[in-house]
């Protein structure tokens, strides 16, 4: 039974419809809150919003822990994930592993996210997207596909941090530079002989060299989510940032978003690691040679801001026998990706099917 209490829930709606007072949601399709009782829409308004970057070294005092409403945050005991919701639309399950082994928290040190994707993918579409793909799993138990139930699918934002950075570098190494060399090589023929020949043979000078290398980094990704979360975000990837919009919470409504498990400062560490890594690329074509060894760099960085961002997925998870399956959509492109049993019965029947077609092919050979 779900450890949410009656008290969590008993809050003012967020967004009452004007027309009738039921609670509003984002609808995909129109990109605006609907009612789904009067029809009623409420366009969302960003025109005098702006999506904001913080200087990392200051994220204490100027990020913004103001989700635009009473949230709450609900941890999974059995896989650990966190998602923010509406106060007022508790869930009995967790998302990522449908565990109703849930509990509210605390989310007043929680950094708001600073813009989003939207949901372009809405839930029907994405249930039959499941519905589909569960038909084209010819080897799975054929009960499967009284799984894909509309109340298996929840539309979740997956955090990320992103990154900005100036990035001054000293370098040094060694480049290569080709050359040819026309020598005499002696050539085996097969039978024992062989003859002489000349041919051109490459060779390399190095050369040592240094400098200094400079770069800006904008928006650097870097998932936020939990393990569970990084890697099935990896599975449909990719996303396009170029879509972000400002963050409202009326993006929210009929969604959950998931708490960032990778901290700011863990987060930069990673972004750092890929930056440096980029720089190494970088450098090295920067240095314009055949071929470069022992490089070494050693860089400085300054400037660096940081803002939160959500991105869209659909998520169904589902237990057959004593296993948590995962059915994951992109909530931005459509892209889906799942796991789903093997049934032992239909792939023995196949691998039978298989041998026998082998055996006859044999045995039509040897004896045709």
């Amino acid at each position: 039974m779900s450890e949410v209490t009656q008290s969590t829930q008993e809050v003012i709606h967020q967004f009452p419809c004007p027309g009738c007072g039921a609670d509003m949601v984002f609808d995909v399709e129109k990109q605006a809150l609907s009612c789904p009782y009067c029809e009623n829409i409420i366009e969302i308004n960003a025109e005098n919003s702006s999506i904001k970057e913080y200087p990392i070294e200051a994220a204490a005092e100027t990020a913004s822990r103001n989700w635009g409403g009473k949230t709450v945050i609900i941890h999974c005991d059995r896989c650990g994930a966190e998602t923010v919701m509406d106060a007022n639309r508790l869930t009995a399950e967790c998302a990522f592993c449908g565990s109703i082994h849930i509990r509210t928290q605390s989310n007043e040190d929680v950094i708001k996210p600073e813009s989003l994707v939207p949901f372009k993918i809405d839930k029907q579409t994405a249930i039959n997207k499941f519905r589909t793909w569960l038909k084209k799993r010819y080897l799975s138990p054929g009960n499967l596909k009284i799984l894909a139930r509309e109340e298996k699918i929840h539309g979740v934002y997956i955090p990320f941090w992103t990154f900005d950075a100036d990035t001054n570098s000293f370098y040094t190494a060694e480049k290569g530079i080709y050359y040819y060399d026309t020598e005499r090589v002696y050539v085996k023929d097969g039978k024992g002989g062989g003859r002489y020949e000349q041919r051109r043979v490459r060779k390399t000078r190095w050369y040592p060299t240094s400098g200094v290398y400079r770069h800006y980094f904008n928006d650097v990704l870097v998932c936020a989510s939990n393990q569970e979360g990084r890697n099935l975000i990896k599975r449909i990837e990719p996303f396009y940032t170029t879509e972000l919009v400002p963050y409202r919470s009326e993006y929210l409504p009929g969604f959950c978003a998931e708490k960032y498990s990778i901290g700011l400062e863990e987060g930069f560490i990673e972004a750092r690691a890929r930056m440096d890594s980029e720089l190494r690329k970088l450098i090295t074509r920067h240095i314009a040679a055949d071929e470069v060894r022992n490089l070494r760099v050693r860089t400085s960085y300054s400037n660096v801001k940081f803002k939160h961002i959500l991105l869209p997925v659909w998520i169904a998870a589902y237990r057959y026998g004593d296993r948590i399956y995962k059915f994951v959509v992109n909530g931005q492109t459509g892209l889906v990706k799942g796991e789903a049993p093997v049934s032992i019965v239909k792939a023995a029947a196949i691998a039978v099917v298989v041998l026998s077609l082998i055996v006859l092919y044999y045995f039509y050979r040897t004896n045709g």
